[in-house]
């Protein structure tokens, strides 16, 4: 595979976005991440590193699959709308 070189970030921005819509005003960072990874954080600096991933980060499948677990919200979207890609 060749070296990712391009730092286009409009589909991740537009992925985030859908996750960071899903926290609720009272919900805090802790609580998402009890509910996406199904156990208590270790320490902060879990909560911390997992807070990253879900407001700026470059989310992964594993992760946003543990995310669609955990907010079935966003099952149904496609992967073009969870990435903002218009269609044709």
């Amino acid at each position: 595979m060749p070296k990712k070189t391009d730092n286009n970030r409009e589909h991740i921005d537009m992925a985030l976005h859908h996750l960071q819509q899903l926290k609720q005003p009272n919900e805090s960072y802790r609580d998402i991440f009890v509910r996406v990874m199904g156990r208590q954080p270790k320490d902060q600096s879990e909560i911390n590193t997992f807070t990253n991933r879900f407001k700026r980060g470059n989310p992964g499948s594993d992760f946003i699959g543990r995310v669609a677990e955990a907010y079935p919200e966003i099952r149904d979207m496609t992967i073009g709308e969870f990435l903002g890609i218009k269609k044709a």
